[in-house]
């Protein structure tokens, strides 16, 4: 997490306007959930070289958060490949006997499982552009500007704001449970774990009473209001490649829908 909000704030797009970044982010995303696999394939591979090549994001940690995203969402495919009838389907490609039943893949499963898994990869190469490129003060701001509801905004903003905390206050716990020495054993490590869960819970709500307390002697009267020092300068190189590039995906997908 402190590396993504640092990148957001240092990544060499810092310079382009919120909602720029933020258009190309959220209109990729909307073309990736309504086109099929070839081209929810070309729009993750579009949106990662932005975020790698232009924006500056390091390669390695693009890769593990994409990675650690993708192997969450690889474990609910086998709910979608693998199916139980009491017998083979036309369709079925492998199965096995379990008693009176049988285990099996479908050539209808492999393909849900595929068209999930791409519109996933596409959908989370977008939303980590935005993650990555826009920090989320200036998120929530383009946000309040479109309308959206202050009081959704402001939880936006503190429900980010105990993220870190909860981060700060997990890394306290266990570099003072190391350091004594805390995970020597199977039994200590079931014990410290315990006990960590238990100090999290009470350090995080001290932490939030913290804030509140500070919240309220800053004068604090139902809206966050943020300094924005940046200058943004609006790009139409930048523009005129995000519209060339939807231009081709949108191609690609009416002769995927044509002759594929």
């Amino acid at each position: 997490m402190n590396a993504l909000d640092t990148l957001s704030y240092t990544n060499r797009l810092r310079h382009l306007p919120p909602w720029q970044k933020l258009l190309f982010g959220a209109g990729s995303l909307l073309l990736a959930l309504g086109s099929h696999p070839p081209v929810q394939l070309a729009i993750a591979g579009w949106l990662s070289f932005w975020t790698v090549h232009y924006a500056g994001v390091p390669a390695h940690l693009y890769r593990r958060v994409l990675l650690g995203i993708m192997a969450f969402l690889a474990t609910s495919l086998p709910v979608l490949i693998l199916n139980l009838a009491d017998h083979l389907p036309a369709d079925a490609v492998w199965g096995i006997p379990l008693a009176n039943w049988q285990l099996y893949l479908s050539h209808r499963g492999l393909a849900q499982a595929s068209e999930i898994f791409c519109r996933s990869l596409a959908s989370t190469a977008c939303l980590l552009f935005i993650a990555f490129t826009i920090p989320l003060i200036e998120l929530s701001l383009l946000f309040a500007r479109l309308g959206c509801p202050a009081i959704l905004v402001e939880l936006l903003l503190l429900a980010y704001r105990f993220i870190f905390l909860l981060t700060d206050t997990v890394q306290r716990l266990l570099l003072a449970q190391t350091a004594r020495g805390g995970y020597r054993t199977r039994q200590l490590t079931l014990k410290s774990a315990s006990l960590l869960i238990r100090g999290l819970l009470q350090r995080t709500v001290e932490r939030y009473q913290q804030l509140t307390l500070g919240v309220r002697a800053r004068g604090f009267n139902h809206q966050f209001r943020f300094w924005q020092p940046q200058l943004y300068r609006y790009s139409q190189r930048h523009m005129t490649e995000i519209l060339a590039g939807w231009l081709g995906l949108l191609t690609g997908e009416l002769l995927t829908r044509i002759y594929g």
